[in-house]
């Protein structure tokens, strides 16, 4: 397993390198120009080239992506042009915004999507079932930024004692209370697309481990049934909702870029959304590249996860 975690490993870097291409030649293809953004109303050419120098827009763009690259690597990814905070800081101070948003999120789903799937699965076609396959259809069509405006207008204004705030973050050490107040309508907003996925796939997953020999035989031993399921369903049929699981997590960034700017919340996301219509490239190219590189180890995770599911699964094999 070794080998093979570090094989991926190395994988990773030319797949990484592609993503940094990719991103700065993208943002800079966006049009506008950021030095004629930070003059304001200063015309004068010498005072905008004075800027464009300053910014490090001057050199020709391989030569900045190089630069760009050669600290990246080192763990420095630039200054913002606007505020001139180092773009690893503006980040670290804000990730853990959207990690307890993602956290809860992903908790939510799956721990709602395993229950109610198993239920599903169990009996089928009775009204829990399709009750909550109306509710996954309308979780899965229900854009989310569309969802948190709907849920703030009903908790927030709606709802006699206003049970939820609109938008806006507590620290945990601060008052917990009050955070987990404010966590819940931006953590049901990110999680119901994916909790719908997640119950589809838990649902189908059982219903086809259900069928194995091997459930018959446990059954026919006289195994209870809680055993059945619990030890030999659940664990076989965890198998694809893992992958999407981990799909999940991984772009936990993107998927809460909408909702921090819904409800106001001081995470990545919202940094990215903030620094897009300034063109402030280094905290763009951060946060996307950040995002990238969650998504590789994440996936790596479940690879390794995988093994510790189902030990029919060899690393041996996927090496060969």
């Amino acid at each position: 397993m070794t080998i093979y975690i570090l094989r991926r490993l190395l994988l990773m870097i030319p797949v990484a390198l592609l993503v940094t291409v990719i991103i700065f030649v993208l943002i800079r293809m966006a049009p506008g120009d950021p030095v004629l953004t930070y003059a304001g109303e200063e015309k004068d050419p010498a005072t905008i080239e004075v800027i464009r120098k300053d910014l490090g827009l001057d050199q020709p763009l391989p030569v900045q992506y190089f630069a760009w690259l050669s600290h990246a690597v080192r763990g420095d990814l630039g200054r913002s042009f606007q505020t001139k905070q180092p773009v690893l800081q503006a980040i670290a101070e804000r990730l853990p915004v959207t990690l307890e948003l993602g956290l809860a999120a992903v908790t939510l789903s799956v721990s709602v999507a395993l229950v109610v799937g198993t239920i599903s699965a169990l009996n089928r076609n009775g009204i829990v079932d399709l009750v909550s396959t109306s509710v996954t259809l309308a979780g899965v069509s229900f854009p989310n930024f569309y969802l948190g405006l709907l849920l703030i207008l009903t908790f927030a204004y709606v709802v006699p004692g206003h049970i939820f705030p609109p938008g806006g973050f507590v620290p945990f050490t601060q008052d917990p209370g009050e955070n987990l107040r404010r966590l819940v309508l931006p953590a049901i907003t990110l999680a119901t697309a994916s909790l719908a996925v997640n119950l589809r796939q838990v649902r189908s997953s059982l219903l086809d481990v259900f069928g194995q020999e091997y459930i018959r035989t446990a059954r026919a031993k006289g195994l209870r049934e809680r055993v059945v399921i619990t030890r030999h369903s659940l664990k076989n049929a965890l198998i694809p909702v893992v992958t999407i699981v981990g799909i999940q997590i991984g772009a936990i960034i993107e998927g809460a870029i909408i909702t921090e700017t819904i409800f106001f919340l001081p995470g990545i996301g919202r940094l990215a959304v903030q620094a897009i219509p300034s063109q402030d490239y280094p905290v763009v190219q951060g946060v996307v590249l950040i995002s990238a590189l969650s998504f590789m180890v994440t996936t790596l995770l479940v690879d390794v996860l995988y093994a510790f599911l189902d030990p029919r699964i060899s690393f041996e094999t996927v090496r060969a």
